[in-house]
């Protein structure tokens, strides 16, 4: 059962617009250095369609996995800043 945060395709920023773009810019894509990591994207490789962080617009072509470790860590970054330390006993 997915929670009542979840969003669709589209609210997520990967719906129809973002999926078409995507399919006419891949082949562009083959031979460049991944913005991440400056290894060359080839044909085969998993590649995404690399949003910015406030999803207004798109970075490139990144390899799939470059791309979500830096989303991961932008995220872990967030929750870290957002974190209230705790004790178990009020000093």
């Amino acid at each position: 059962m997915a929670s009542s945060n979840s969003k669709n395709t589209t609210q997520a920023g990967y719906g129809y617009t973002h999926q078409s773009l995507r399919r006419a810019l891949l082949p562009t894509a083959y031979g460049k250095p991944c913005p991440h990591c400056q290894q060359p994207m080839l044909p085969g490789q998993p590649l995404d369609l690399d949003h910015t962080a406030d999803r207004t617009s798109y970075r490139g072509f990144a390899h799939a996995t470059c791309n979500r470790s830096e989303g991961a860590r932008r995220g872990n970054a967030q929750r870290r800043a957002r974190r209230t330390w705790r004790t178990s006993r009020q000093w």
